[in-house]
């Protein structure tokens, strides 16, 4: 009897708990359980052409927060009829990290990741009799808006019929992002993987009607993140005949790169598909195909975003490898000069060979895609060689990526051989590592004139692992754990869902807000501001193994920044004026 008078004291005590609602920009993860951010209201400030993201956490009883309605309205500004569109306004779903990733400075536990529509079905909530539920809200600027101050509200009803409002603030610069991102990006997204893990049949090459619809809404999805798919299932040749159909790919090229914006399109061409021997007897035949494609690209003047990412030539790593890079790259070397057009080859690999016996790749590699910590150690390390700089001196471009946890023996003895990495350290894009190492990358490509990044999958999961309950999606024979690892995307299906498609993570956020930090960071070299914008880089970040785990740093910096690049729009457009030209 006592028992069920206390469940019945506590039950109401929660009931009566007043909600709360506090706001935070997109850089901190909101626990389900603890104190939540105690910010009434929030400031965005966002170019036009510019995603910026803010969260809003409902701290209340689950039961209030279990059938909860969302309602953003469109942005208003002050003084003015002028309105932007309502913001995009996701649930945060729960994932678990069970076992914690190599050298990974965060707990286990459960971390938002997920960012669910809010026309899906929501996440059961369990945990205390108070609880956190955050919101990811995404606001867009159009090319068309007005600069100047708005104000936007979301309101949500809870499941006791109560209602609240947040509201938040948003300065519109007066300046563009590009159209086209600054930062080259080739992210692995593939047409089976696809089919895969939404239970679709894949059989002979041809897409079913949904699956080639699905292909697109993951296009799609990247795009809308500033990022490029590595390639477009539009643009292979015909499965039957191994042809183009010229009309076609133009189309799908078209589709890509004019009018999703992307900035780089990989052509579609393995060691043995669409030619059995494209080295050997099938040469020429090869040739032509690649010489065709690229020409295409020349047609819809975009032959400058075309480039050859291969799979099978991904990391080499011994003398066979090597030799196999190389006679690639004579391949591609003798498309340019037989067909005049450019055929960029891309290897994942550092300009240094780690043994001087696989020889050089120089003048076969046109993309040099080095490890994070590779960069580190060519560039910053006291022993580097700068054979980065040297290619790039060359002509050739260098990208980077990320991958698992790979620390150099340099550096781990250099920082004492740390258990766990907390800050300046070669970024580790894992679920379990702060948000800014994810951010802070467009930072430090500029300083060494790194133009691009791949990464190597957006759906992978070991065998047995369900991405939407589980963070270690990545396993090894030796029993490490990698959450995260190659998935950024949480697929949804018709069975769990209510229908087919792409759900963004938060992480895939941060690779969009440091795209962007990217093209602010390229504005302002081309307004002659590179030196002012440097010297806010290097309050926080000063290198690949020299950087600040602070994001309060880099969003000052950024305002910063972003008053820099408006001051100076303003006085170019003054002095066209008095000039007599038009701004």
């Amino acid at each position: 009897m006592k028992t069920a008078v206390l469940l019945s004291a506590l039950t109401s005590l929660a009931a009566a708990q007043p909600v709360q609602i506090s706001l935070c920009d997109g850089m901190l993860r909101i626990p389900r359980d603890g104190a939540p951010p105690m910010t009434a209201t929030h400031k965005l400030h966002a170019a036009r052409g510019e995603w910026e993201p803010l969260q809003i956490v409902i701290t209340a009883t689950p039961e209030q927060l279990r059938k909860i309605k969302v309602v953003p309205t469109a942005i208003a500004q002050r003084d003015s009829e002028a309105l932007l569109p309502a913001p995009l306004v996701f649930r945060e779903h729960y994932v678990r990290v069970s076992q914690s990733t190599p050298m990974a400075p965060l707990p286990p536990g459960d971390y938002a990741d997920a960012l669910v529509p809010l026309d899906m079905p929501a996440q059961e909530i369990t945990g205390g009799s108070i609880v956190n539920q955050p919101f990811w809200v995404d606001v867009f600027v159009p090319y068309t808006a007005a600069a100047g101050d708005y104000f936007g509200e979301v309101r949500f009803k809870l499941g006791d019929g109560s209602e609240h409002t947040a509201t938040y603030t948003l300065k519109v610069w007066d300046f563009d992002l590009p159209v086209v991102p600054k930062l080259r990006t080739s992210i692995m997204t593939t047409v089976r993987r696809i089919a895969e893990v939404h239970g679709l049949d894949y059989t002979g090459d041809r897409p079913s009607l949904t699956h080639l619809g699905l292909l697109n809404d993951y296009y799609d999805l990247l795009a809308a993140h500033r990022l490029s798919v590595d390639q477009v299932q539009g643009t292979y040749p015909e499965a039957d005949t191994g042809k183009l159909d010229e009309e076609k790919v133009e189309r799908a090229m078209r589709k890509h790169l004019l009018h999703r914006h992307c900035s780089t399109l990989g052509l579609p061409i393995w060691p043995e598909w669409p030619f059995g021997d494209p080295l050997g007897k099938d040469r020429d035949a090869a040739m032509a195909y690649v010489a065709q494609w690229m020409k295409l690209l020349e047609k819809i003047r975009c032959e400058s975003r075309g480039y050859v990412i291969m799979g099978d030539l991904d990391e080499p790593n011994d003398v066979e490898a090597y030799e196999t890079v190389r006679r690639w790259g004579e391949f591609f070397n003798e498309v340019e000069k037989k067909h005049g057009v450019r055929v960029p080859l891309l290897i994942t690999e550092q300009p240094t060979p780690e043994k001087a016996a696989w020889g050089s790749l120089n003048d076969a590699v046109d993309i040099w895609v080095p490890h994070f910590s590779s960069v580190w150690k060519d560039m910053e390390w006291a022993g580097g060689r700068h054979d980065i700089a040297t290619r790039r001196r060359a002509g050739d471009e260098v990208w980077a990526y990320a991958a698992l946890v790979q620390m150099p023996d340099e550096w781990e003895q250099q920082h004492g051989q740390p258990q766990q990495l907390r800050q300046g350290f070669p970024p580790v894009w894992a679920l379990d590592f702060p948000p800014m190492a994810h951010r802070i990358t467009g930072w430090l490509f500029p300083q060494h004139g790194i133009t691009g990044f791949t990464y190597w999958d957006t759906l992978y999961a070991s065998e047995g692992v369900d991405v939407w309950t589980d963070a270690g999606t990545f396993k090894t024979s030796d029993g490490a754990v990698y959450n995260g690892d190659g998935s950024y995307l949480y697929p949804a299906t018709e069975k769990r869902h209510g229908r087919h498609a792409p759900v963004a993570s938060m992480r895939l956020k941060w690779l969009r807000e440091t795209v962007e930090d990217y093209d602010f960071l390229m504005l302002a070299r081309q307004l002659g501001l590179n030196d002012d914008a440097q010297r806010l880089v290097s309050s926080f970040a000063r290198g690949f193994g020299d950087w600040d785990d602070s994001p309060g740093a880099l969003m000052d910096a950024r305002l910063q920044l972003g008053h820099l690049i408006e001051a100076a729009h303003h006085r170019k457009k003054t002095a066209s004026n008095e000039k007599g030209g038009r701004p």
